[in-house]
């Protein structure tokens, strides 16, 4: 059950103040952050909620390496521009 943590708040180390769980577990399409173990590690048990919660494709994408802020400017460049 994802929800199951829903309510609990922990420090966010990219965002600089503290967040509910369920915002950690779903910042990325349904996701969670590349950076949950660092920040949930001390309030429960991470990675048997990870293991039991997301296939191995989803934990790959969860933990792969950001893409390079170049990529990401562009990217949004692209959705302004296809906006407008």
């Amino acid at each position: 059950m994802k929800e199951l943590f829903d309510d609990k708040t922990s420090y966010c180390r990219i965002l600089g103040h503290y967040v509910p769980f369920r915002y950690c577990r779903a910042v990325n399409d349904e996701i969670p952050c590349r950076k949950i173990k660092d920040c949930w590690f001390e309030k429960l048990d991470i990675d048997r909620y990870i293991t039991e919660n997301y296939t191995e494709s989803e934990r790959e994408r969860m933990f792969a390496s950001p893409p390079e802020k170049i990529f990401t400017l562009v990217d949004l460049i692209k959705k302004a521009q296809e906006k407008s």
